[in-house]
């Protein structure tokens, strides 16, 4: 695991304990710190409230660049990588520096908080959090094999394989159906054309990937800066591409997010590291 329980707690008292974040994003240089209080106002509600600061001077980082519509993405799972815990919500920005939000669970357990954001000049910085609520009991992640193909409401959602390359990128085909012909209502997502989040199950490992519409690997590029800034208007092609840097052998669990007929849809997937 990426931390040891609490996940860095450094204060605490009866509705509000502080956490230090570990530093998740495989590959790349630390250079922020970040805690997190939490203010709980039931078992399965509270307050969060993240604050980060340059190393090593220590001073509060208030200028966040813009990624993919947002200044902050943060991502919400139950510590057994159900599918159902899943969030990706974007705390506001105070100009103090301080992103806040009210985040309600599912149910009582202890999740993992990832917060993924890109400080002014420093680059993408990635931190976790490990937060009971009501509950400090850890569950092992239930990583039931899936198919290919998974159902997400009214459309079908199929990779081209549930194999990743440990230490290299794989490139998987998405294909995304509806009544079972290519859908023809896609949407973007935060300016992209879906959004997967795959999560290590042996070591809380996060990577974040922003899908590529099409298949023609001729033509794309690797930047996913291109894939920012789409219009809500834009038709997005059923047919899209995933470059996935797995850092290590293992299992993951992958939530793929896309918008059809203007609702948000996620699709669960396992795939294995080799």
């Amino acid at each position: 695991m990426l931390c040891a329980t609490g996940c860095g707690r450094t204060t605490s008292d009866a509705t509000a304990s502080t956490y230090a974040g570990t530093f998740a994003l495989p590959g790349k240089t630390q250079k922020a710190d970040a805690s997190l209080r939490v203010s709980f106002t039931s078992p399965t509600t509270a307050h969060l409230d993240l604050v980060e600061t340059e190393k090593p001077s220590g001073a509060t980082i208030t200028a966040f660049d813009t990624d993919m519509t947002k200044k902050l993405h943060m991502i919400v799972i139950s510590d057994d990588f159900s599918s159902s815990s899943f969030q990706h919500v974007h705390p506001a920005l105070g100009g103090d520096g301080h992103f806040t939000i009210d985040l309600s669970v599912p149910a009582q357990g202890r999740y993992l908080i990832y917060a993924d954001d890109v400080p002014h000049g420093l680059g993408q910085q990635v931190f976790l959090f490990d937060v009971p609520f009501g509950s400090n009991a850890r569950a092992t992640p239930n990583l039931v094999r899936t198919p290919k193909t998974v159902a997400a409401g009214p459309y079908t959602v199929t990779l081209s394989s549930l194999k990743l390359d440990a230490g290299q990128t794989t490139m998987l085909t998405v294909r995304i159906d509806k009544n079972g012909k290519p859908a023809t209502d896609l949407q973007p997502y935060l300016g992209g054309a879906a959004h997967a989040v795959f999560i290590g199950a042996s070591d809380d490992s996060y990577v974040h990937v922003h899908a590529m519409a099409g298949t023609d690997m001729s033509s794309m590029s690797m930047d996913m800066g291109e894939m920012r800034g789409l219009p809500d208007s834009a038709k997005i092609d059923p047919a899209m591409m995933l470059h996935v840097a797995a850092p290590k052998a293992g299992a993951y669990k992958l939530w793929l997010q896309f918008r059809g007929g203007g609702q948000l849809y996620v699709a669960p997937f396992v795939l294995t590291a080799s």
